[in-house]
């Protein structure tokens, strides 16, 4: 009989552990996170390397371009939803399938297209040292960034994609 409190208190305690765990990385996570998520990515970034007045003005420039692009964003959902659902489909149509993600590509890039046009008008007003500010943020992951968006490769490994160098002959067994 005096067991099952025992039990009940490890299990308990382990059940706490689990959870604090589970909360201490999504704070970490929120907190350290550089991806796009619904925080706006580089956008934000570049945001957050000007004063408090700039940053607003800022923010509310890109909140204007999205909200002006929102019919063409649902257009652009609507378009890859379709060529998901074509995609399954016993008669495959590869021609159909590559418009609607065509027409979806193109609706991204005129989003970005406006919003990186705006940005740049916006900073057109900033004094230049803030404009150096912008410009290293968005060397950081935006328009001006250089090389592949992961410096470390897109598996991780801190080389190549696919773990080796490019020889020309096959991969190397493990």
């Amino acid at each position: 009989m005096r067991r099952w409190p025992l039990v009940l208190l490890i299990v308990s305690l382990v059940a706490n552990v689990f959870l604090l765990g589970l909360i201490g990385g999504t704070v970490w996570h929120w907190t350290h996170d550089r991806g796009m998520g619904f925080r706006g990515g580089w956008r934000m970034r570049v945001a957050e390397s000007l004063p408090d007045a700039q940053r607003q003005a800022l923010r509310q420039t890109i909140r204007d371009a999205v909200h002006q692009q929102l019919p063409a964003l649902r257009a652009a959902r609507a378009d890859r939803a379709e060529a998901a659902r074509l995609f399954v489909q016993p008669q495959f149509d590869a021609n159909a399938i590559n418009a609607r993600l065509d027409q979806a590509r193109a609706s991204d890039m005129a989003l970005r297209t406006n919003l990186e046009h705006r940005m740049i008008q916006f900073a057109s007003t900033l004094p230049q040292d803030q404009r150096k500010k912008m410009a290293e943020a968005l060397k950081e992951g935006g328009p001006f960034r250089q090389g592949p968006p992961h410096p470390s490769g897109m598996d991780g490994s801190g080389g190549p994609p696919g773990g080796h160098e490019d020889s020309g002959g096959p991969p190397p067994s493990k």
